[in-house]
């Protein structure tokens, strides 16, 4: 039981480290980075909701969608966090977002 934990830990981690940025914060690469790493987890998770929302699914298929858009969520904190300490380096502290939400945006998929 124990290894199986272990393999599907691994598994995960290897699956999560895509949106890990590597870029220095304060470094030349770090917007283009982030930029393309907060896309992908912002559109997959926009996606994951109109999934939820317009297809019947099996519970265990709407159980493994919640878990994948929970995830998404945690992932844009992680990038948001890091947004944030980036503008603060620059001195850009206390900047106000967009204020938009993927819910606002209505994406034909």
């Amino acid at each position: 039981m124990k290894n199986t934990v272990d393999l599907n830990l691994i598994e995960e981690l290897s699956n999560l480290e895509y949106f890990v940025v590597k870029a220095a914060v304060n470094g030349q690469d770090f917007w283009k980075e982030w930029q393309e790493k907060y896309s992908r987890a912002l559109i997959s998770r926009i996606a994951l909701r109109k999934l939820l929302k317009t297809k019947k699914l099996s519970y265990e298929d709407a159980k493994r969608y919640r878990a994948m858009l929970e995830t998404y969520q945690e992932i844009l904190s992680y990038l948001e966090g890091l947004k944030k300490l980036a503008l603060d380096l620059k001195g850009f502290s206390g900047v106000m977002s967009s204020g938009l939400d993927d819910e606002d945006v209505d994406f034909d998929l």
